[in-house]
């Protein structure tokens, strides 16, 4: 698939299939396709990724998200069988540029995932609840110093594969 097709193709999915698991060497491609994204002054190790495939630990962290936010308990990964954080390192070298490192890291591993004919979807609010909680970020592997800033929720979608749209200018443009 050509990226634009790919880029053409892609959509947020919320029907995931639980019961349906991501072969272990498509997550590591859909990873690697995260790690080749840009990162503001090249500070790579100023982000983290956790690919969590454990549905008892996403289980928890929809749990202790849902008290954190003070909202009724709900599944905020969708039935994801796999979702990767993406962590960045409390000491950035500018003000808000973790969310656009992140931000660059999640779209990469977003259009190798509709490539790879998977769901996918974009998490941030769950993910503000798990940074409250620094028992199961320490339980998840993000290191100290770090804190999450978002996520990529990967699986099979219960309705299939997305379909193609036409790639058009659809945010407010000026040309000068």
């Amino acid at each position: 698939m050509q990226t634009s097709e790919a880029i053409a193709k892609r959509k947020s999915t919320r029907d995931f299939d639980p019961t349906k698991a991501v072969p272990d060497e498509v997550i590591d491609e859909i990873v690697k396709a995260g790690c080749q994204a840009p990162v503001g002054g090249g500070k790579r190790d100023s982000l983290h990724l956790t690919v969590c495939k454990s549905r008892e630990i996403l289980e928890e962290i929809n749990q202790s998200t849902a008290a954190a936010m003070k909202m009724p308990a709900r599944d905020f990964f969708y039935g994801a069988p796999v979702v990767v954080f993406v962590s960045a390192s409390e000491e950035q070298m500018a003000p808000g540029i973790e969310y656009a490192n992140s931000a660059c890291v999640i779209e990469n591993m977003l259009i190798a995932a509709t490539d790879a004919g998977l769901g996918n979807i974009y998490l941030w609010g769950p993910v503000q609840g798990l940074a409250r909680n620094k028992d199961m970020c320490a339980k998840i592997g993000i290191p100290e110093g770090f804190r999450p800033v978002s996520a990529a929720a990967i699986g099979y979608s219960l309705s299939g594969e997305a379909e193609s749209r036409d790639l058009t200018v659809s945010l407010s443009t000026n040309y000068i």
